[in-house]
C-alpha cells in the first residue's frame, strides 16, 4: 500500500471520533471495576475502536457520490482509496471487531453488536431521513451498558444513561451536521430540515438538557459528581459560542462530542 493509500484510509475511518469514543469506553472500565483486567481493557478498547472504525469507512462509501460534489478531498472522491478498497477496510473492521470481542459473556456481545449495527444503519438507511439522529441516540447509551455488562457489574444508576444518552446523541448528531447543511442544499436529515443556525442551537439546548437530568439524578447519589457535571456544563456551554473559531469548521462538534464523553464518565462513576 502506499504511503498516499495509507493516509487515505486513515482519513477513511475518522479517527477522531473513533478514538475518542475508544478512550471513553477504556475510561469506563475502572469505573465499572476497579480490579479489571488488562485483557478486558485491551478487548472493550479495541474492540470499540474496530466497530467505530467499520462505521466510519462505511459511510464514506455511501457517501462517495454526494462527496464527489460537495467534498472532494475525502480520501474516495479524491482517488486516495478505492472503493473497492474501502468496503473491504469497513467489511474487515467490523468482522475484527466482532471476533475479538468474541470471548465477552453473551449479553455484552450482543449489545457490542447492537452498537455496530446502529452505526451502520445509520450509513446505510437513516442518514438522509427525518430519523438521522435514532442510531447514535440509541447507541451512545450502550456504551457504558457494554462495559458494565463485561465486567458484571450493572447497576439500576445506569438505567438513566438511556434517557440521558439518547439526549446527548442527539446533540451531538446535530453538531455534526449542522455545517453540512449550508453545503448540501435540499438534503434530506432533521438538521437540514431546521437550518445550520437552527440545528448548532438546538444541539446546544438538547445537551443542556442531558446535563441538567444528569445534575438531577446525581444530586441524589453524589453531589460531588453533580457539581463537576453542572461546571462541565456551563464550560461547555460558555465556549460553543466560539468553538469554530477555536476549532475550525466542526468545532462544535468537536467539543460537544468531547463534553459527552467526559460527562459520561463522571456519570458512570457514580454508579
Amino acid at each position: 500500500m502506499s504511503a498516499r493509500a495509507f493516509a487515505g484510509v486513515v482519513r477513511l475511518v475518522h479517527p477522531f471520533p473513533s478514538l475518542l469514543v475508544a478512550l471513553v469506553t477504556v475510561g469506563i472500565v475502572p469505573l465499572a471495576d476497579a480490579d479489571a483486567p488488562l485483557s478486558r481493557y485491551l478487548v472493550l478498547g479495541a474492540g470499540m475502536l474496530y466497530f467505530q472504525f467499520a462505521i466510519g469507512a462505511a459511510n464514506d462509501v455511501v457517501d462517495a457520490r454526494e462527496d464527489a460534489a460537495a467534498k472532494p478531498w475525502k480520501p474516495i472522491p479524491a482517488g486516495a482509496v478505492s472503493r473497492r478498497l474501502a468496503i473491504g477496510v469497513a467489511a474487515g473492521f467490523a468482522a475484527v471487531g466482532l471476533a475479538v470481542t468474541g470471548g465477552l459473556p453473551a449479553g455484552a456481545w450482543y449489545v457490542g453488536l447492537a452498537g455496530l449495527a446502529c452505526g451502520l444503519l445509520y450509513d446505510v438507511r437513516f442518514k438522509r431521513t427525518a430519523l438521522s439522529w435514532l442510531p447514535l441516540a440509541v447507541a451512545l447509551p450502550l456504551v457504558p451498558a457494554w462495559v458494565y455488562l463485561a465486567s458484571d457489574a450493572w447497576s439500576q444508576l445506569l438505567w438513566w444513561a438511556f434517557p440521558l444518552g439518547a439526549l446527548l446523541g442527539l446533540a451531538v448528531h446535530l453538531a455534526n451536521q449542522a455545517p453540512d447543511v449550508d453545503a448540501n442544499p435540499g438534503e434530506p436529515g432533521l438538521a437540514a430540515a431546521i437550518g445550520a443556525r437552527a440545528s448548532a442551537r438546538l444541539a446546544l439546548l438538547v445537551f443542556g438538557l442531558a446535563a441538567s437530568g444528569a445534575v438531577a439524578v446525581l444530586l441524589f447519589e453524589s453531589a460531588e459528581r453533580a457539581w463537576a457535571v453542572a461546571a462541565l456544563a456551563a464550560a461547555t456551554l460558555l465556549l460553543a459560542r466560539r468553538a469554530v473559531r477555536f476549532f475550525g469548521r466542526n468545532g462544535l462538534f468537536g467539543l460537544l462530542a468531547t463534553a459527552s464523553g467526559v460527562l459520561g464518565l463522571l456519570f458512570v462513576s457514580a454508579a
